[in-house]
């Protein structure tokens, strides 16, 4: 007998869910040919519990407040390394399977799956309002995506395949999207506004159900983890913008529960503006607190120019190494120079500036901005390096020319790309190079950001670099790392 109850598509969309004898589907998820399930969890009987309001100016930190969510699950694959276990779960089985398809790689422009249209339906037109069927809100251009979603692209460039993996993406599991592009989409045109004040936390229920979202979910299958990594750093950076105080570990649980799928989505060329970020991030956050990645970078194809952190995707797997060896001397606390050595020669050798830019693919501006990153990334690296190999006072002569590289590079690009020009994926090597020239770093921040306001997470930096040189000027002579551990907590900006 078929099920009374709404399948998960029809019922995100508000749409009547109607069924026919001896069908397994609903008649929408047929003729749209969507994976048709009832996996969602149903509302607890009863009457709400009351929000309450914590925190200073009445905030709700929804990220501190875990305990009252369960523990999410993460099934296990034959095929990769054994877990660890994730910071928000401590379970690794899975008790319950989901009907959706395994992720079917075509090229976007070609059919997809099973008699899916060749055209996928746009994120922002599905969100632009409640019109019926009959009346769709138009669909955006490139233009209109790339204005509301360009801090987090390099340039224009990037626009077509970063909206086709979120699109890709969203088409294979809305019932896990929906709402956090609902959310973003909002967040996003307020903030990208003119001479608007930072947003009031009025949406933090839909947050907070996001991330009881992200700690429930179990993924069995490729698009869902596909989703769950969107997810995941879209809450992360969501959080990173409004208060700042779990987005790392938002971006680490769902690493950890995509962790078994990806090596396949490593292998699709499509899904790189969307598998590359996260698991840079994290490497960086690594890299300041020593710590070991979740997941080892894997690069199958040569000369990968991601939208976020650009013509650096190469030197992904050097970093990783860098934090393994970094990890193995916060554990044992002695020196490993001649691991450290090999990997300054490997970074000393990776020269982006010679990998090939097809012209017709990127603009001037672009291919200036795609080098000044790789060469400023190439510095910070080296800069890591040196800090691990030396304490604070010795060697510094080394320490500040790497710093003033950075530097450097950062005034040849705002000089020669104009007064709207923003280095905005260059927060992570400008912050380590305001360790060692003492520039308060409220100088340089309107040229970090499009933001209409300052991120929380340039607040906490902020308040990290005036501890650090505090400590510096009372005669602190020790590990950089040390006053990153024991410090005001902040996180890696990319």
């Amino acid at each position: 007998m078929p099920t009374t109850r709404s399948c998960d598509q029809c019922y995100t969309q508000k749409k009547k869910c109607q069924r026919e004898k001896d069908l397994a589907k609903c008649i929408r998820c047929a003729h749209l040919a969507l994976d048709c399930s009832t996996a969602r969890n149903s509302r607890p009987p009863g009457r709400p519990a009351r929000s309450k309001l914590l925190g200073p100016a009445a905030e709700i930190q929804v990220w501190a407040s875990q305990e009252r969510w369960p523990a999410s699950r993460i099934s296990s694959s034959p095929n990769t390394d054994v877990q660890s276990v994730s910071p928000l779960s401590q379970s690794t089985s899975t008790d319950t399977t989901s009907e959706q398809e395994p992720l079917v790689v075509h090229h976007l422009n070609g059919s997809v799956g099973h008699g899916i249209q060749s055209k996928l339906p746009d994120i922002l037109q599905e969100l632009g309002g409640n019109q019926e069927p009959s009346t769709p809100a138009p669909e955006p251009t490139d233009e209109e995506f790339y204005d509301l979603n360009d801090i987090f692209m390099i340039g224009p460039s990037f626009t077509k395949t970063f909206r086709h993996a979120l699109n890709y993406s969203y088409l294979k599991a809305p019932h896990i999207l929906r709402d956090m592009f609902s959310v973003m989409i909002r967040y996003m045109t307020n903030t990208m506004t003119p001479n608007t004040t930072a947003p009031v936390h009025a949406e933090i229920a839909e947050v907070a159900d996001l991330l009881r979202k992200l700690q429930v979910t179990e993924i069995s299958n490729d698009n869902d983890a596909l989703a769950v990594l969107v997810l995941g750093q879209s809450l992360a950076a969501l959080d990173s913008f409004v208060v700042s105080t779990g987005s790392m570990l938002i971006l680490r649980h769902s690493l950890y529960l995509a962790k078994p799928w990806y090596p396949q989505l490593a292998h699709v060329e499509f899904l790189d503006s969307v598998t590359v970020t996260p698991i840079f991030w994290e490497i960086l956050e690594c890299l300041l607190k020593r710590e070991s990645p979740i997941i080892r970078p894997r690069i199958h194809r040569p000369h990968v120019v991601d939208r976020l952190f650009g013509l650096c995707v190469s030197l992904m797997p050097i970093l990783y190494d860098l934090c393994e060896v970094s990890h193995e001397m916060k554990l044992q606390s002695q020196p490993e120079r001649h691991k450290l050595d090999i990997i300054e020669q490997q970074v000393l050798s990776w020269n982006p500036a010679n990998s090939p830019l097809p012209g017709s693919k990127f603009t001037d501006s672009e291919v200036m901005l795609l080098r000044a990153q790789a060469s400023i990334y190439r510095s910070a690296t080296l800069l890591l390096i040196h800090r691990l190999k030396y304490p604070l006072s010795c060697e510094d002569g080394i320490a500040v020319s790497y710093a003033n590289d950075i530097m450097e590079e950062k005034d040849r690009i705002l000089l020669h790309g104009g007064p709207d020009t923003k280095l905005q994926f260059g927060c992570f090597p400008l912050y380590l190079a305001l360790l060692e020239i003492p520039l308060r770093p409220e100088s340089i921040s309107k040229s970090l950001t499009k933001l209409s306001h300052r991120p929380a997470c340039a607040e906490q930096f902020f308040a990290f670099h005036k501890y650090f040189w505090q400590r510096r000027w009372d005669g602190f002579k020790g590990s950089l790392f040390d006053l990153i551990d024991n410090g005001p907590t902040f996180m890696a900006v990319p």
